[in-house]
């Protein structure tokens, strides 16, 4: 019998890389977040081109976030759907003035504020103020997220969750609830807008189909863990722990 070297490596590459995606995944899901930045890195250090990563992480935003979501909507209230109405028309308008600023710049500051925000929700119990909103209030902070979303063309949830928390608007796993549907339905809009280049990225990179699965799969997980067996305190660490690793990584990558 004849040991291919080559094969072998291969294998343990993909291995690897869906070890990675499975934790990825599960630790994202139980915060309430799909992962769509950490999936962007995987598939490009899995020599995927950029511009097909990036539909690659919309795809898995939509999968991991659609399946933890079956777990996480019991604890959506119905008032924050509202928050749509605002992120989407704001978003777009964030898309076309980020063609004018220094996005290396912008996603600097943008970085500091995640990372901030991240630190407070993961070391401060008591939010930083109690306010109470109407439903004009959700609309117009749906409309500042989707603002900076389109800013700097990361993923609403991040700036959505800790203006939540920290303003006392919502408990830890309400906001994960809602990041969560906030995060599926933007990603989706997003894919829309690239329905012609989804066909051709899915066939010339197996790698996508090969992790579609353990996407799902560990989102049920995670999504179970995060919002039937974990503490509201619990989730909100988690939450404070994915924001500042996600801000780190917009300061740094």
């Amino acid at each position: 019998m004849i040991f291919n070297v080559d094969r072998c490596m291969l294998s343990l590459e993909i291995l690897f890389i869906v070890i990675i995606t499975s934790i990825a995944v599960l630790i994202y899901t139980m915060g309430g977040f799909g992962g769509g930045s950490i999936f962007i890195a995987i598939l490009i250090f899995s020599g995927v081109p950029p511009s097909q990563a990036a539909i690659g992480g919309l795809l898995f935003n939509i999968f991991s976030t659609g399946a933890s979501f079956t777990r996480w909507k019991r604890h959506l209230e119905k008032k924050f759907l509202l928050l749509l109405l605002g992120s989407v028309p704001l978003a777009f308008i964030g898309g076309i003035m980020s063609l004018y600023i220094s996005e290396h710049v912008l996603k600097i500051v943008i970085g500091l504020i995640v990372a901030g925000s991240g630190f407070f929700t993961l070391f401060f119990r008591r939010t930083l103020a109690n306010l109470k909103v109407n439903l004009i209030h959700i609309i117009f902070i749906g409309g500042l997220v989707g603002f900076l979303a389109g800013l700097t063309g990361i993923g609403g949830g991040v700036y959505l969750a800790p203006i939540l928390l920290l303003s006392g608007i919502s408990n830890p796993k309400t906001t994960a609830a809602t990041t969560t549907f906030f995060i599926f339905s933007n990603s989706l809009a997003g894919i829309f807008s690239r329905i012609n280049k989804i066909i051709p990225a899915i066939l010339e990179n197996q790698i996508i189909i090969t992790l579609i699965p353990v996407v799902v799969v560990a989102a049920l997980i995670g999504g179970h863990i995060g919002s039937r067996k974990l503490s509201q305190e619990n989730v909100r660490k988690i939450i404070g722990i994915i924001l500042i690793s996600i801000g780190l990584l917009l300061i740094f990558y």
